[in-house]
This record gives C-alpha cells, sequence and structure tokens, in this order.
C-alpha cells in the first residue's frame, strides 16, 4: 500500500495573512496590531514583520490577495459568456459589486461598519500604483482575450476598464441603490464604451 503524503503545511506569510483577515472581519482594521496578529499564529512579532514589513503594508498585501481572488473569479464570469463582451463584462461588474458589498475587508476599508480607514482606503484611492492598477491591468488582459470580436487593443481595454473600477469604487463608497440597479446603469454605459 502506498503511503499518503501530508499535505505541506501553508507558508507562514499566507496563514498570517488568513489570521489578519480573520482579525479584520472580528474587530476591524483598527484594532489589528503585529502583537496580536503574531499571537493569534504562534509566531514572533519579528516573523511578523520579516514577513509583511508594516502594518500599511499587510493591509496592501491583503487586498492586493483578494484582487487576485476577484480576479479568478472574473476569468469564470467571462468565460460563462463566451463572444457576448456587454453580458460578460456587465456580470463581471456585477459580481464584483456584490462580492465586494459582502467582503469584510473592503467594507473596513472604505470605513463601514467597524472603521479603520486609516492604511486601508488611500490603497483603493490614492496609491493607484497597488490595487488600482493590478486589478485595472489583470482585467483589461482578460477582457482583451476574452472578447476580440470587440475590436479593442489592450491599452484601448486599459482605459475602459480603469472607468469601469473607478465607477464601481463611487458604487461601493457611495450606494446609491441595489446592485441590480447599478448593475443595469452599467450595463448602458459598457454598451456604449464597447461600441454595441
Amino acid at each position: 500500500m502506498k503511503a499518503v503524503t501530508p499535505p505541506a503545511p501553508a507558508r507562514t506569510r499566507d496563514r498570517l495573512l488568513d489570521a489578519a483577515a480573520e482579525l479584520v472581519a472580528g474587530d476591524g482594521w483598527a484594532a489589528v496590531t503585529m502583537g496580536k496578529l503574531a499571537a493569534h499564529v504562534g509566531v514572533s512579532r519579528q516573523t511578523v514583520y520579516n514577513e509583511l514589513g508594516s502594518k500599511a503594508e499587510l493591509a496592501e498585501a491583503l487586498l492586493l490577495r483578494e484582487t487576485e481572488r476577484f480576479a479568478e473569479r472574473l476569468t469564470e464570469v467571462a468565460a460563462a459568456h463566451p463572444g457576448r463582451a456587454v453580458d460578460g463584462v456587465t456580470a463581471a461588474f456585477r459580481e464584483t459589486l456584490e462580492a465586494a458589498r459582502a467582503n469584510p475587508l473592503l467594507l473596513v476599508a472604505l470605513g463601514c461598519p467597524k472603521g479603520g480607514r486609516d492604511d486601508f482606503l488611500p490603497l483603493l484611492t490614492t496609491r493607484p500604483e497597488g490595487v488600482l492598477e493590478r486589478s485595472v491591468d489583470t482585467v483589461a488582459a482578460l477582457f482583451a482575450r476574452s472578447y476580440p470580436e470587440v475590436g479593442l487593443s489592450l491599452s484601448e481595454w486599459t482605459v475602459a476598464v480603469e472607468a469601469f473600477v473607478r465607477l464601481l469604487l463611487s458604487h461601493l463608497v457611495q450606494p446609491s441603490g441595489s446592485v441590480a440597479h447599478a448593475s443595469g446603469q452599467m450595463r448602458w454605459v459598457i454598451g456604449r464604451m464597447l461600441g454595441a
């Protein structure tokens, strides 16, 4: 009988990020300290600093990880709408808006309901080289691959996606209605931008 190899233990960085996300969801960003995070995972504070850097760098790592997860979801959404760019992009907008509204990290970043804007909100709004730039680049490349029939170059998709992401952030910061209402409005905008 062949021996079963146990799964490799999670990397320390991944364990720390998982624990940080759990602490944020439970207590809010302001309550997260490197010492509390170290105690939660069972490592030294120095290990936390070695793996993640400062608290601002922890915030960025958490949000970038969420961005990568959103990109994976959007790949599935685009695949479900082959040859229908307006439907696919609208579905991606809706999926992202729904997921973001239910995401404790983004809710904390936007000042809902457990406070702690200090390091999170600037990552979304004033440090575009981080979360926003990575989101735009990743999604633009995805849409360019998924919808070549639209005829937009990668740089044109980048402009369009940046506009979509900024509208998405606006709907998150100042919601003016349901996800269905916002998605309906965006469908019109997306159709006009894509020439459909």
